[in-house]
């Protein structure tokens, strides 16, 4: 009798268990996930688009999170998205802060992450090449800057990364445009602090085609 009851017992917390069971509802489930983002480069406040995949299609509407981080490793989530029932893709956009650098990005979804992926934030900085000159002979950057060089005069020149200020400075080959014909641009993003001098190697008895970039 005793076994009878308890057999009874388990019977009817089971069909209990079964019934909270189906009355909660399930998660939307997901099987894969993917990102993209285009442009992987902006300036300062520009905005980039992320978009991506959720397979198989949801069966229930869903969260998306958009997650940040500054070394692809502890991620914060900066954007929650509404994906509704059926959905497969996903889109939204992302607009850079003034801080310059790498910055990575990821999605989540449910138990599913997708890798970090960077996009670099970088501003740009002009020169210009001129009247046989390097129109900044002294530019002060911060680390990220893109240097971009336009040829303004009618002969080619070079942008040449070198030793010195000298004269007779002697290339280090950490950047080179080789020949740059005019109206011709050539452009070095410095991700890392120091001076970097450089020259126009066809005239480089030239003072004025000599100059620095200064990276703190």
């Amino acid at each position: 009798m005793t076994r009878i009851v308890a057999v009874a017992a388990f019977a009817v917390a089971l069909a209990l268990a079964l019934l909270v069971a189906a009355t909660v509802p399930s998660p939307a489930v997901a099987g894969s996930l993917s990102l993209r983002i285009s442009p992987s480069e902006l300036s300062p406040l520009d905005t980039a688009t992320l978009s991506g995949k959720v397979s198989p299609k949801l069966k229930k509407p869903g969260k998306l999170f958009v997650q940040v981080s500054p070394d692809n490793k502890g991620f914060t989530t900066i954007k929650t998205l509404k994906l509704p029932k059926g959905a497969t893709k996903y889109k939204t956009t992302f607009t850079a802060g003034t801080l310059l650098g790498p910055v990575f990005l990821r999605t989540k979804f449910g138990t599913l992450a997708t890798k970090g992926l960077k996009l670099t934030v970088t501003e740009t900085v002009d020169i210009r090449i001129e009247n046989f000159a390097f129109s900044t002979k002294v530019l002060t950057v911060k680390r990220w800057t893109t240097v971009r060089w336009t040829n303004n005069d009618s002969v080619g020149h070079t942008v040449t990364a070198v030793d010195g200020l000298n004269l007779s400075a002697t290339p280090t080959g950490l950047f080179d445009s080789r020949l740059l014909a005019p109206g011709h641009t050539f452009q070095v993003t410095f991700t890392k602090p120091g001076t970097f001098f450089y020259e126009c190697t066809i005239h480089s008895d030239l003072p004025a085609l000599h100059a620095e970039v200064i990276v703190q």
